[in-house]
């Protein structure tokens, strides 16, 4: 294993997962139980569980879609949303019916189906515009000092 390689292991300790060999939004899964890595700075913060309701839809004419989906994990660049559909990496998206009543921009960069017969895509979003649109009053310190 070469030596920048980040392993993390869950509060149930679980053999250690080696992150440089996950795509994006397994690490993002990975990193919200209570794991700490150099990651998280560099990817907009401390990621913070949440569960808010929100209208994702496409800003792609050639695949036009509004659907609704659940963001459940958080920072300051993106989030890691629950989806019904898969969304195909890069394409341009919007957040609607955020708790900070803004629509917000955003990238698809990742999408994983999470089982075969569960018919829910973990997808990764990295917003356009950096910042607290997600409305978490009590924020980590580290999203304070970036903001």
């Amino acid at each position: 294993m070469p030596p920048s390689s980040t392993l993390v292991t869950n509060s149930e300790q679980e053999p250690a997962v080696d992150l440089d060999l996950l795509p994006v939004c397994e690490s993002v899964a990975l990193a919200s139980q209570g794991s700490k890595t150099g990651m998280q700075v560099a990817r907009g913060g401390t990621r913070i569980p949440c569960d808010i309701p929100v209208t994702l839809t496409s800003l792609d004419a050639d695949d036009a879609f509004s659907h609704s989906c659940q963001i459940i994990l958080a920072n300051l660049n993106g989030c890691a949303a629950r989806s019904t559909r898969p969304v195909a990496a890069g394409t341009n998206v919007r957040l609607d019916g955020l708790p900070t009543s803004t629509q917000v921009a955003a990238r698809v960069v990742n999408c994983i189906s999470l089982g075969e017969y569960e018919k829910l895509w973990l997808l990764g979003l990295a917003l356009r515009t950096s910042g607290n649109v997600w409305g978490i009053a009590t924020v980590p310190q580290d999203w304070e000092q970036t903001a």
